[in-house]
């Protein structure tokens, strides 16, 4: 079918270095939630996900991530696209340098892209390649625990924990032979060079110089990012090969796949579960999510051999409201909650607080009381707030030392204070709870209610005034001279109906030509659905967005 084009398709499309298979590839890779929750807090409103733009002087959330649409938008500056877009906003750089940027995050290969990405199979400088060799580390580990006879011990120790077939093989486990160059051998015939295998972290390098399987002799936990794909290991030596100078757990150190500040044990499994339930619960081990989820606890999780930080909470907040931290009832176990319940606060976490009895962790709780009993114990699980104040109070005799008195409550106001201010918090149990805790410390401690919110309201005061400078000034990329009319009411109504069905185009080419258009920005939009429709390809609106360059005009369609 013949039809009329009236604008350039170099105002909108990308130059045709890159295939279009490697844009929408990367596209279907990076899901956008997790890639603008990398640079701000994002937290759920409904089907969408909302936070505060880092481009204008933001007091509520203006920007809103459409994980359905895999588009972006603020409201207020109107800046807006996909991840494509986000990226070049937020690095100052034009749609080939992104475009490469998120193809290594990615790990995928841009075909034509000037020799800058031609590396061989084996090449530790391309990122393929290291995803390609943790997926065949993990086959071979996790095969070698299923079928090798000298894995005898390792399907002992894991029976005898109770970690069922089932479980093996939905986690992904393995166990690493306890010989110092059997990973390194296996790989011989394969691409996978001893460069390639140290740049992932399955082999390391002695002092000498030699070379040796990292895990050697341990049961393997597959860690894996939110698309599923294998990034790092945990090892647990096994009990018989325990030794004073061996750790019982190891990971795999920091690479360019795996920074253990923003990864969680088995968040590719629980997230489904966690959108279902609006909740994710965060225990401190492996055996305890393997554990949760064998009882049907789908929603678990675990950090990696190191505290909560910042970056775990806003991974945390993008995929539930509400979180409860389920660590061992031992001292140490206290000691780490009350060391990150600031963290939670501050960002407006629900975050609740389960301490298990008996000193027990959940994986021996599961084990010996059951499911049923271990999500009564949940439900119970104390807010972060009061938590806090229990803990801090706990022994201390609030009539007779005043000096202890006093430290308690200033600890108590110093954690109440990390919570935006009741004029400021859009979370009105919250706002509640402050009141509730406020009142409850005027009693115990005999000091007016109107004193504590005094000096409240001045530890808020100082703690704000000593955060880093507020939000940046919105970057000039390259590439965005060009203003956009805004387009006419007809236009926004044809678009709406090709976005909501996109092999309607065809039909609407035959009873509305794009000359007919009132602006050149509607006439661009319809020619490039025009274009791909002609092709042979179905212009849903990820793919559509792709094919754009100019990060204006892609705001416009995201707004329509």
């Amino acid at each position: 079918m013949a039809f009329l084009v009236v604008v350039s398709y170099q105002e909108i499309l990308v130059s045709f270095d890159h295939s279009n298979d490697a844009r929408e590839q990367i596209r279907q890779a990076i899901d956008i939630v997790d890639l603008v929750g990398g640079s701000l807090t994002l937290r759920r409103q409904g089907r969408l996900y909302v936070g505060l733009c880092p481009w204008h002087e933001d007091a509520r959330p203006s920007l809103q991530v459409n994980p359905d649409r895999q588009s972006w938008k603020c409201w207020v500056c109107n800046l807006g696209g996909d991840i494509f877009s986000f990226t070049m906003q937020r690095e100052g750089i034009d749609f080939r340098q992104a475009l490469e940027l998120l193809a290594d995050q990615a790990g995928i290969s841009l075909a034509r892209n000037a020799g800058k990405r031609d590396y061989q199979p084996g090449d530790p400088r391309d990122k393929r390649n290291l995803y390609q060799a943790m997926a065949w580390v993990e086959q071979q580990y996790h095969q070698y625990l299923l079928k090798a006879a000298e894995a005898a011990g390792a399907r002992d120790y894991l029976a005898q924990r109770d970690i069922t077939a089932e479980s093996i093989a939905r986690h992904h486990l393995g166990y690493a032979p306890d010989q110092w160059q059997w990973l390194l051998d296996q790989a011989k015939s394969t691409p996978h060079s001893p460069a390639l295998l140290e740049g992932i972290g399955a082999v390391a390098k002695s002092e000498s110089g030699r070379v040796y399987d990292r895990f050697k002799g341990r049961i393997i936990f597959p860690i894996r990012d939110s698309q599923a794909r294998p990034i790092a290991f945990g090892g647990r030596i096994l009990p018989a090969n325990e030794t004073e100078r061996s750790a019982k757990y190891i990971n795999s150190p920091e690479t360019r796949l795996f920074s253990k500040s923003d990864q969680l044990y088995a968040l590719d499994l629980a997230r489904q579960a966690a959108s279902k339930a609006n909740s994710l619960m965060v225990m401190e081990g492996y055996t305890d999510v393997i554990m949760a989820h064998q009882h049907g606890i789908a929603n678990a999780v675990a950090v990696l051999g190191t505290a909560l930080g910042p970056r775990h909470v806003q991974l945390l907040k993008r995929f539930a409201d509400k979180i409860i931290l389920i660590l061992d009832g031992d001292d140490a176990g206290q000691r780490r909650t009350n060391e990150i319940l600031e963290l939670f606060i501050a960002a407006e976490v629900d975050l609740r607080i389960l301490t298990l009895p008996d000193g027990m962790d959940p994986c021996d709780f599961l084990q010996t009381k059951g499911q049923k009993l271990f999500l009564e114990n949940a439900s119970t699980a104390v807010d972060a707030l009061e938590h806090k104040v229990q803990s801090v109070l706990q022994g201390i005799d609030t009539v007779n030392d005043t000096h202890q008195s006093h430290q308690a409550l200033e600890e108590i106001l110093g954690t109440l204070a990390q919570a935006p201010g009741s004029q400021s918090s859009r979370n009105e149990s919250r706002r509640l709870l402050e009141q509730q805790i406020l009142s409850r410390l005027a009693r115990q401690f005999a000091v007016a209610e109107e004193v504590l919110r005094t000096r409240l309201i001045e530890i808020r005061s100082q703690q704000q005034s000593s955060r880093p400078a507020g939000p940046r000034e919105p970057i000039k990329h390259p590439g965005a001279d060009k203003t956009w009319q805004p387009l006419d009411p007809k236009e926004v109504e044809l678009l709406e109906i090709l976005i909501l069905d996109p092999d309607l185009v065809l039909s609407a080419l035959e009873n509305i030509e794009i000359s007919a258009l009132p602006t050149e920005t509607g006439r661009s939009l319809y020619t490039l659905y025009a274009r791909l429709a002609a092709d042979g390809q179905r212009p849903e609106f990820g793919y559509v967005l792709t094919q754009m360059e100019d990060p204006q005009l892609k705001s416009i369609l995201v707004e329509t």
